[in-house]
């Protein structure tokens, strides 16, 4: 049975890039599987030599029929023992996509309910969504479209919460500029001091937080290092604002319409999260204060990571690492927390760091 669902415009067109995807959501990541699905594949009919593959690929984690769950094995290079070497689903080719677990089978999408809506969100953790959001020319926009699926997810939220959500994702949309959209936003539900940031305490902030992740973050910390590489300087604010402002004119030559970008992956991932409203909530952490911090550290590693001779790929691949952080783990909460801890120096730092990444 179809149902309409709310979704970004490039849903009708976005497709799994299955063994073309360079960085695969089959490997490095933790794969749990409810033990309805875990009973289903033990039901399944299959060779038995697939049947010993799969075996040895998932692990039971307690009774499924008292809510436990299992997990894939992966191997020693962190892939799940099930792809082939052509980055293939050997699961998917010997029973069919409908045996597949839900996390493999709808990933990077999330589908959910909210207030009887349903919606489709997808995660820019994925490449080949982060390639449909770079270099379009216009805002990041929305449509609804009929679904053969089931909402996943549902969320408990009130109507006000809802509607407050949806204004979001409207005023963000609105402006010419990465400021000005923050500005509405700003404006139309958070009502925070502005300031310029004279003092760098900006900078200093995603400087910071590169190094943290530089040296704690498995996902990221590879590309962190790479962009301190580049614009590192210690505590010498002033030289590491040149040598960023640098890697910023030269980053702009692989993604010319960045400001725009960096916009729509911020947009995509508001609605990917219920923003301002995550899981429902209304929390005592300030949204506005993570997204902005979220936009400053991602241009701040990618504008780093970008080399002479980098292409589109190269970029696609920093903000897809960046973003299995930034949308997979507490990222959204802790940048609150280090924006209060290392930027909080003067009224209103988070608008300013925004208008740095447009200079």
């Amino acid at each position: 049975m179809s149902r309409e669902y709310f979704v970004p415009d490039y849903y009708p067109d976005f497709a799994c890039k299955c063994g073309d995807c360079r960085s695969s959501c089959c490997k490095g990541w933790p794969v749990i599987i409810t033990g309805e699905e875990y009973t289903r594949l033990q039901a399944a009919e299959c060779s038995p030599a697939f049947r010993q593959k799969l075996e040895a690929a998932v692990n039971l984690d307690g009774d499924p029929r008292k809510g436990g769950t299992a997990h894939i094995v992966h191997d020693r290079s962190g892939a799940c023992p099930l792809m082939n070497e052509a980055g293939l689903c050997t699961l998917q080719l010997e029973l069919g996509e409908a045996i597949l677990p839900d996390v493999c089978r709808l990933y990077p999408r999330n589908t959910r309910e909210v207030c009887g809506h349903a919606e489709c969100a997808c995660a820019a953790s994925c490449e080949a969504v982060v390639e449909k959001l770079l270099n379009r020319p216009d805002a990041l926009s929305f449509c609804t479209m009929e679904l053969e699926e089931e909402p996943r997810f549902p969320i408990d939220m009130s109507e006000r919460f809802y509607r407050e959500c949806r204004t979001a994702l409207g005023e963000f949309r609105q402006g010419w500029s990465l400021s000005e959209r923050f500005a509405r936003l700003n404006d139309a539900l958070f009502h925070q001091k502005t300031g310029e940031d004279a003092d760098l305490n900006g900078l200093r902030l995603v400087y910071a937080m590169t190094a943290h992740f530089a040296k704690n973050s498995p996902v990221a910390g590879s590309v962190c290092r790479r962009a301190l590489e580049t614009c590192g300087a210690g505590e010498d604010l002033r030289e590491l604002e040149e040598k960023y402002a640098a890697a910023r004119r030269a980053g702009r030559e692989v993604l010319p319409n960045w400001d725009l970008d960096l916009a729509n992956l911020i947009l995509n991932s508001m609605f990917y999260n219920s923003f301002p409203h995550v899981g429902g909530t209304n929390t005592e952490e300030d949204p506005l204060l993570s997204i902005a911090v979220t936009a400053a550290f991602v241009d701040f590693v990618l504008m780093g990571c970008l080399r002479e001779g980098d292409g589109r790929n190269e970029a696609v691949d920093v903000i897809s690492t960046l973003f299995r952080l930034i949308e997979h783990s507490d990222f959204k909460y802790r940048a609150v927390k280090y924006y209060r801890e290392w930027g909080d120096r003067s009224p209103g730092t988070w608008l300013g760091m925004v208008k740095r990444i447009e200079t």
